[in-house]
């Protein structure tokens, strides 16, 4: 998992691999949510071709850290097939999605 931050807005750039183990991804947003405060996540899919399910119980689970936290996670560069997955199941209305990372930490503009 690469961890950058834009002004006030963390952006994971996740694999394959990260959301294929949910453990120790959602360890690392638990630390930038309780440990260092940080309350606006970008999940940058650009490595991610494909969902899979224990990938998209990942993502679930970092939302609802977010939430838990009064954060808030947005989806950036999410493929087609990964979209399609996510509109299947529903998560296309729980998770707002941009085109890309920086897209995605700009939207964030309106909310301080």
């Amino acid at each position: 998992m690469q961890i950058k931050k834009t002004k006030n807005v963390v952006i994971l750039g996740l694999t394959p691999e990260d959301l294929s183990n949910p453990h120790a991804t959602s360890e690392v947003v638990e630390g930038l949510l309780k440990v260092d405060g940080e309350r606006k996540f970008v999940a940058d899919l650009e490595d991610v071709p494909l969902l899979a399910s224990l990938q998209i119980g990942t993502l679930v689970t970092l939302h609802l850290l977010c939430y838990e936290n009064l954060a808030v996670m947005k989806l950036a560069n999410v493929s087609d097939r990964a979209k399609t997955v996510l509109k299947l199941i529903g998560l296309d209305k729980l998770m707002e999605s941009h085109h890309g990372a920086r897209i995605a930490a700009e939207s964030f503009d309106d909310n301080p």
